[in-house]
């Protein structure tokens, strides 16, 4: 009897020495980053991953009672995986906006998806000209043609269908009116226009 007992207490005080077996497994390297979307112009104008201020495509001066129109022309390109949507909006400006706001009209304004000439961004690589524009291809107009400056940037903003990206714009705004020949009131004006392309990623 006694020496059950003894050999008992020795088993339970070696089963209480082992040690337990300790493993894991790790999954290692898990990140999340954000996309990547960057909308440029060929006039030096970009916004997104990358940032920058474009050059004005419309730099008319000396405009006279019974002057002509001036037409420009601007390409617009994006990259992103996103699908985005895209609007355009005009702001007017300037020490002369209540003058020539309602003077001024904006014949033309469209685009043009054809996606037949390609849109290189850059530094001023186009200088507001019109020779890449597509010659195929619709031209979509963007809002009512003919309108005042004013009526124009008020209807914005306006909504470019796709595709969005590789897209050229052309704008001809009139020449000052036959009409406006009191220099008291039109005389040394200057009315500011700023074209805005606004991305939204879905």
């Amino acid at each position: 009897m006694s020496v059950s007992v003894i050999l008992l207490a020795v088993s339970f005080g070696t089963a209480g020495s082992w040690a337990a077996w300790v493993v894991s497994n790790a999954s290692p390297g898990n990140t999340f980053a954000t996309s990547t979307v960057l909308l440029q112009d060929n006039q030096g104008g970009q916004a997104g991953s990358a940032v920058s201020t474009g050059t004005a495509m419309f730099n008319v001066t000396d405009l006279s009672p019974g002057s002509t129109s001036t037409t420009a022309c601007i390409g617009v390109v994006m990259s992103g995986a996103a699908p985005a949507t895209l609007t355009l909006a005009a702001t007017l400006g300037g020490a002369g906006q209540a003058t020539l706001q309602d003077q001024l009209t904006l014949d033309t304004a469209q685009y043009n998806t054809s996606g037949t000439v390609g849109v290189t961004p850059g530094s001023n690589t186009n200088a507001g000209s019109c020779a890449n524009y597509p010659s195929g291809g619709p031209d979509v107009t963007i809002g009512t043609q003919g309108a005042t400056l004013q009526a124009w940037a008020a209807g914005g903003p306006y909504s470019i269908a796709g595709p969005v990206t590789n897209t050229w714009y052309r704008f001809t705004v009139s020449g000052l009116p036959s009409a406006d020949s009191n220099c008291a009131t039109y005389c040394n004006q200057a009315i500011t226009v700023i074209l805005t392309w606004s991305l939204t990623t879905t």
